[in-house]
This record gives C-alpha cells, structure tokens and sequence, in this order.
C-alpha cells in the first residue's frame, strides 16, 4: 500500500510540474510578444516623429505635426505600459502557480 501512495505522489508531482513548465513557456512567448510588440511600434513610431519633424520644421506655422509627434510618443509609452504589464501579469501566474 505504501508503494501506491508514493507512486500516486511522484505522478501528481510529475503532472505539477509538467504544468508548471507549460505555464512557464506561455508566459515567456506572451513577454516575447510584448516585446516585439514594443520592438514594432517603437520602429514605427520613431520614423513618424522623425517624418512629422522635418516637415514641422519645413513647415513651422503648421502644428498639426505637433499632435502627429505627441500621438507617436504615447503610442511608444503605452506599448512600454503594456510591455511592463504582461511581464507583472506573467510573473504572477508562475508566482501563484508555484507554491
């Protein structure tokens, strides 16, 4: 009996961490994701400010280039929130997951 209760043990431990791992590997692709989200947007949005800027200073009278350049940056911030977000958010799935 003592050797059913330990192998009914190892396999609910085994089965543990096949899920931790699992867990594990989707947190680390949604940071990948983010990441490269971060990564593409930023791309983007630095050549729609750079753009935006030498035809502000082209054209200085027309501000609408002003709203372009502060739209671009807050696309950036709120992708570098969204970045820091999932990687708060994925580190505690394996926290709580791991006790």
């Amino acid at each position: 009996m003592a050797d059913g209760d330990s192998n009914s043990d190892n396999q609910q431990v085994s089965a543990k961490e096949l899920m931790l791992a699992s867990v594990n590997q989707s947190m680390a692709v949604a940071v990948q994701d983010a990441t490269d989200l971060l990564r593409n947007i930023s791309t983007i949005e630095t050549t729609v400010i750079g753009i935006a800027s030498a035809k502000w200073l082209a054209e200085p009278a027309n501000v609408a280039y002003e709203q372009i350049i502060k739209n671009a940056s807050q696309n950036i911030s709120d992708a570098v929130e969204n970045l820091s977000k999932v990687g708060t958010s994925a580190a505690q799935v394996i926290s709580d997951l791991s006790k």
